[in-house]
């Protein structure tokens, strides 16, 4: 269920982040703070409830286990000793998330929400070919398999697209259209001046 309701989610976050990006384009660090301010709660709240969900049995150690609950901070002594794992943490945090919420919420400007939609699609493959690259990983069945549905359902979503516009007056720019164009080369003002966004 859960595998089920993550693309759902994504998809719905992603066409919330356009409408936000598209009223307020200098809205994307307060979003990505945000996005990171939820999601660091959730996880607090998580190990918090940790105990509570792991004394499930119908006896009295759940019971125990709410009666007894305190808030605890998880012992990160480990990992601030070890320079590798604190460059791990960091990294992780500070470059591959952190910065890539902001660089995601600026993209969102500019590129429509079902495009975007498309192009992270295409994750998992560009992270197998790096990992086969650097890593020397091998791919079985499944692996190509999955690689096709995904390049599969990207070209068939480009295709439907053309045939769309086709359909639609051979793509001469409707109102959707015309609102990405503005939105990424600027408008045109009546008196000739430009607007750039």
């Amino acid at each position: 269920l859960l595998s089920f309701a993550q693309p759902i989610g994504f998809g719905m976050g992603y066409l919330q982040l356009e409408s936000i990006m598209r009223k307020d384009p200098d809205a994307a660090l307060p979003v990505s703070f945000m996005k990171l301010f939820v999601v660091a709660l959730a996880s607090m709240g998580l190990y918090e409830l940790t105990p509570i969900l792991h004394s499930t049995d119908g006896s009295s150690s759940f019971i125990d286990a709410i009666t007894n609950f305190h808030v605890t901070l998880p012992d990160l002594t480990p990992v601030l000793r070890s320079p590798v794992a604190l460059a791990g943490v960091l990294y992780t945090g500070l470059i591959t998330t952190a910065l890539a919420l902001w660089v995601e919420s600026i993209a969102f400007k500019r590129v429509p929400a079902t495009d975007a939609s498309i192009i992270l699609t295409t994750e998992p493959l560009f992270a197998a070919a790096i990992g086969a690259f650097l890593l020397g990983e091998t791919f079985g069945m499944s692996d190509y398999v999955g690689a096709s549905i995904i390049i599969g359902a990207c070209a068939m979503s480009v295709l439907l697209d053309a045939s769309s516009e086709e359909e639609g007056g051979g793509g001469d720019g409707g109102d959707e259209d015309e609102s990405n164009r503005k939105l990424v080369f600027g408008s045109v003002n009546g008196d000739g001046t430009g607007t750039r966004l």
